[in-house]
């Protein structure tokens, strides 16, 4: 007489495709899910840098020779400073490289004091760099610092930078329109 149903073995076996094909399914959504995340964390991070970026060249691009005794642009590797138009007002800015931080921080103030050690407003640009440089062109060749005794504002900025977990460089050049 014949016994309706599934012997052992059989049993065994289905539970056995049915654990492969599931672990198969599992291991696939994971990784779709980080793969998004990943993704998503990388926009975000390139939508901050189009913003700063976009930022620092319309900054810089309104640049404007401001005689505030002791006040003119000033460049080192690490940070700069300059003050530019905005509308009616003149704005202190500075951007700021810290390696203790790995963060490009932007520091700006209104025209009430200027003073270079004391800012109104911060905001954190870019973050995760493993470096971050500037670099000031006079129209002739790239210079490491710019003094704030030269008699004019560089012709181009350019700054250097590398994500932490990036092995190629970036480089963004800014021109400022100079008035013969």
């Amino acid at each position: 007489m014949r016994h309706k149903g599934f012997t052992l073995v059989e049993v065994l076996v289905a539970f056995f495709i049915f654990t492969v094909i599931t672990g198969i399914v599992l291991t696939s959504t994971v990784a779709l899910f980080k793969s998004f995340r990943r993704g998503e964390r990388m926009m975000d991070r390139e939508q901050k840098q189009r913003f700063c970026l976009y930022k620092l060249g319309k900054e810089v691009s309104s640049l404007t020779k401001v005689t505030l005794p002791g006040f003119s642009f000033v460049g080192k590797q690490t940070d700069f400073f300059f003050i530019f138009a905005q509308k009616d007002n003149l704005i202190g800015s500075r951007y700021i490289y810290n390696p203790s931080n790995f963060t490009l921080e932007h520091y700006y103030q209104e025209p009430s004091s200027y003073d270079t050690g004391n800012y109104q407003s911060k905001e954190i640009c870019l973050e995760n760099l493993s470096e971050c440089k500037f670099m000031y062109h006079d129209g002739e060749s790239w210079k490491d610092s710019w003094d704030k005794n030269a008699q004019q504002v560089p012709r181009m900025i350019k700054m250097v930078f590398q994500y932490q977990d990036e092995v190629k460089e970036r480089e963004f050049v800014v021109n400022i329109p100079v008035s013969p």
